[in-house]
């Protein structure tokens, strides 16, 4: 490139010298300005070849009619040299040299165009911008460089000399539109081409007043002007060619969206300035341009203003809608909750939603990979969204979870639903492209509904009572719909082969400790742990039965505490209740399965754990899952600070304990379960504890009786 350069720069310098040194030689002056003057353009010529092979795209498009343009303007500046040699008075206007001219500049234009790629500015309001920019250089160019040439009468000759700078002023104009408008990345070669064709405007406007007032020579120092714009044709063809140009993404500075306005401003100022000083007064031009412009602001404004409330409703939708499903996301289900539990409480309508939660949804991702897996839920939400109402809001609520929101719906039509919807899941597989066989899927749903009359309504508790709902439905083997609509002999604790006294000795030994039903929520966190981990559902049901009652150990350090000791007291020093709580799940309901996961709900993964030591893959896969919902328990039950404060959040300390506390790969399912807001946090006692229920003598003699659900 700096090769290329100096080059350029030494001919132009050379070239000057031989205009300088040969005036007095009429025949070394024509041999200079006709012959020697070729050089640099059969160069740009040449090089145009060489920067059409080596370029792609739009940039290549434009460089082969640049190859067409410069031949014409060679065969054009050839075919002058013969008449200057051949006839006595030169070329004859208009003559063929003229055509060849003009078509050069002609094929010249779209050259321009095609290589700024003005069909790519992509908005209305850049291409406004681009307009105001050209009117504005046009309305220069016009006064400065064409309107002194506009002939008195129009003949042959006049006109030919009129439209070369009609068409370079039309190039610049369109050159300084695209740079001053906003557009970035325009290539660099097609600024130079631009810029040589600016500069052959000035030389066509010295040429023409040249003719005006006398006679063209061969040594004129206007051929200076043609020859810098070959050098710089040339040098523009090097830099396309070593860039290896093509299309760039196009967009908009916002920084210079300012940039239009003020060049229309400067545009009128500058006509009018002239007008005054030249003539006295504002001419009919001046005041044409100062309407064009203003009107193109006007319109500008109007078009700004519309894509930015377009821009503003795009990033709307875009932040509440799900990309994958096309329905709305759980961020706009929050909004909307609240705004129609207000309309509800208002007009003492009822309000129900619909949990749906896709069955063994992991097993469809591990068989056949995620995207048939994403595909599968853009399928399940069309299929859903065919079902509901228009007044109802169906939203996903996360991974293989969707919401259904029920406004004015009372609780028998919101199962009455909800089942249509289990049966449409169910009765027609999936089809997917590529995928042999169509995919089975079925869901587990749960319904909750606030009647009216009962006051504000809790939105929170309604999606939790929907949540559990859910969660009972999958325990009692999925494919089911749970909730206010269903018959109460579903409605029971979903861990029902534990004999009752030991449910309730937990729940005891929970309000002895605190105020929080810490059990029943481990038990809870413990099976959709075990599910995210792919167990098999027996696994999951006896983690979360052995989650329910792992602190029925402590009861022996909770009989033997003083009455003025501080409630909690024991839970961090009882080492032994872990074995306890084993020994008493023997005897009194004969489950050793459960036995020994609750004996070792305390082990640790790096084999620091109590009671036996155990690491690794020794301790039970459900004890370990145990472990790490008992610590979120024990972290979201602690002092939760000034009254009406949120319990501290412990995530990061339960991350610290990877790989050395806890198990990873079951630390990470549960903190996805945490990200994905599938836990919630333990319940508090509203109520006195109950009288324990009777305990069967065959739970006591540690028979394989079971008794009923509560």
């Amino acid at each position: 490139m700096v090769s290329v350069v100096l080059t350029g720069i030494a001919w132009l310098v050379l070239y000057a010298i031989l205009l300088r040194t040969t005036r007095d030689s009429p025949d070394a002056s024509r041999l200079v300005g006709e012959v020697i003057y070729l050089a640099p353009i059969a160069a740009a010529t040449a090089l145009a070849v060489y920067a059409a092979r080596r370029t792609r795209q739009r940039v290549g498009t434009a460089w082969r009619l640049l190859i067409v343009s410069n031949s014409l303007w060679l065969i054009g500046e050839a075919t002058w040299a013969v008449y200057a040699y051949t006839s006595p008075e030169g070329a004859p206007v208009p003559s063929f040299a003229d055509a060849a001219y003009l078509l050069s500049y002609a094929v010249a234009l779209p050259a321009i165009v095609v290589g700024l790629g003005l069909g790519m500015l992509g908005r209305t309001q850049g291409l406004l911008d681009a307009l105001l920019v050209a009117a504005g250089a046009a309305a220069i160019g016009w006064q400065t460089l064409i309107s002194p040439l506009v002939p008195s009468s129009w003949t042959v000759p006049a006109l030919v000399t009129f439209l070369y700078p009609v068409f370079s002023v039309s190039i610049v104009s369109i050159l300084v539109a695209v740079l001053l408008s906003g557009a970035r990345q325009v290539p660099r070669s097609i600024i130079l081409v631009g810029a040589a064709f600016g500069l052959s405007a000035v030389t066509d406007g010295a040429y023409a007043y040249l003719t005006a007032v006398d006679k063209y020579q061969s040594s004129s120092w206007v051929n200076l002007g043609w020859q810098i714009e070959a050098v710089l044709l040339c040098v523009a063809a090097v830099v396309a060619g070593r860039r290896r140009e093509a299309d760039q993404p196009r967009a908009l500075d916002p920084d210079l969206a300012f940039l239009p306005a003020v060049v229309a401003v400067l545009a009128v100022g500058g006509l009018a300035v002239a007008d005054l000083v030249l003539v006295g007064r504002l001419s009919l031009v001046t005041l044409v341009v100062t309407m064009v412009l203003l009107l193109g602001l006007l319109v500008r404004q109007v078009v700004a203003t519309r894509d930015r409330a377009r821009l503003t409703q795009g990033l709307r939708t875009a932040a509440i809608t799900d990309q994958l499903t096309g329905l709305y996301n759980r961020r706009f289900f929050k909004e909307m909750i609240d705004v129609e539990a207000d309309h509800a409480e208002r007009r003492r309508l009822p309000l129900s939603l619909i949990l749906i939660d896709l069955d063994h949804f992991k097993e469809v991702n591990d068989t056949y990979g995620h995207t048939v897996g994403d595909a599968v839920l853009a399928d399940v939400a069309q299929r859903l969204r065919r079902e509901v109402r228009g007044s109802d809001l169906l939203c996903r609520y996360g991974g293989e979870e969707f919401v259904c929101l029920l406004p004015g719906t009372p609780a028998p039509a919101a199962y009455e639903l909800a089942e249509r919807l289990r049966q449409t899941l169910r009765s027609t597989p999936t089809a997917i492209a590529g995928v042999p066989e169509p995919v089975t899927l079925t869901a587990s749903l749960g319904v909750a509904t606030d009647e009216p009359g009962r006051g504000r309504i809790d939105t929170d508790a309604l999606i939790d009572e929907a949540d559990q709902a859910v969660y009972r439905a999958k325990a009692l083997g999925r494919d089911r719909v749970v909730g206010s609509g269903q018959p109460a002999a579903t409605a029971a604790d979903p861990v029902t082969d534990l004999p009752s006294a030991l449910v309730w000795m937990a729940d005891r030994i929970d309000r002895a400790l605190g105020d929080q039903q810490c059990a029943a929520a481990v038990s809870r966190w413990a099976f959709r742990t075990a599910s995210r981990l792919g167990l098999d559902e027996a696994t999951q049901r006896r983690t979360a039965a052995a989650a329910r009652v792992h602190d029925i150990g402590r009861i022996t350090s909770l009989a033997a505490h003083q009455p003025d000791e501080p409630r909690g007291v024991g839970r961090a020093e009882d080492l032994g209740h872990p074995a306890q709580g084993a020994r008493l799940l023997v005897e009194l309901a004969g489950r050793p399965d459960l036995a020994q996961l609750v004996a070792a709900h305390h082990e640790r993964h790096d084999g620091a754990g109590y009671p036996y030591g155990l690491a690794g893959s020794d301790i039970p896969v459900g004890a370990r899952i145990i472990a790490v919902c008992d610590a979120w328990a024990v972290l979201r039950s602690g002092d939760p600070g000034p009254p009406g404060a949120p319990p501290p959040d412990g995530r990061d300390e339960l991350a610290r304990g990877r790989g050395t506390r806890f198990d990873p790969a079951v630390l990470d399912a549960f903190l996805s379960l945490l990200d994905d807001g599938a836990l919630d946090d333990p319940a508090r006692f509203t109520e006195p504890g109950a009288a324990p229920p009777a305990v069967p003598a065959s739970a006591v003699a540690g028979t394989e009786q079971r008794t009923a659900p509560r």
